[in-house]
């Protein structure tokens, strides 16, 4: 069997980055999560009770994914741009970048779901999204025995 290499993981950091703000884009412009619309009727299941969103609901939530899905590319393009270039180089901040920043927001979203009894936010969009982090969890052994103060030295 083929050994991964570290830039295998490296380029799927990158692919990964560059698709999920294709799909920020796309949630911007088309104003759902989903074109089948699977999320927006669990959305609307759980918070009215409904197969379909209020028509007021439809447009709130249509206007929040315009800025949602304009803050989720560009935070994925500084992603590819850390992992093509600090991650690639295996500099200890460009991991740790990446690793505090997905799971600020994962954790964070998360229990805000949980909270809120979105149950299918949880499991529509955050647990595939770890598969985006298979890096971070792969690689880490490439960046275990760095030490900061000697990078900033460089």
């Amino acid at each position: 069997m083929r050994k991964i290499t570290f830039n295998f993981w490296v380029t799927y950091l990158k692919v990964i980055s560059l698709f999920f703000a294709a799909l920020g884009m796309m949630w911007l412009l088309i104003g759902s999560f989903d074109p089948l619309g699977i999320y927006d009727r669990e959305f609307a299941k759980a918070f009215w009770g409904s197969e379909t969103l209020p028509a007021d609901a439809k447009t709130a939530f249509q206007f929040v994914l315009g800025p949602f899905g304009s803050t989720t590319a560009g935070y994925f393009i500084l992603q590819y741009f850390i992992a093509k270039h600090a991650y690639a180089n295996r500099q200890l901040w460009g991991y740790n970048a990446i690793l505090t920043a997905f799971f600020t927001w994962f954790i964070s979203d998360t229990l805000f779901s949980l909270y809120k009894g979105a149950y299918f936010n949880v499991m529509l969009a955050n647990v595939p999204s770890l598969l985006a982090m298979l890096p971070i969890v792969f690689t880490k052994k490439f960046f275990k025995n760095q030490d900061l103060s000697k990078q900033r030295d460089k």
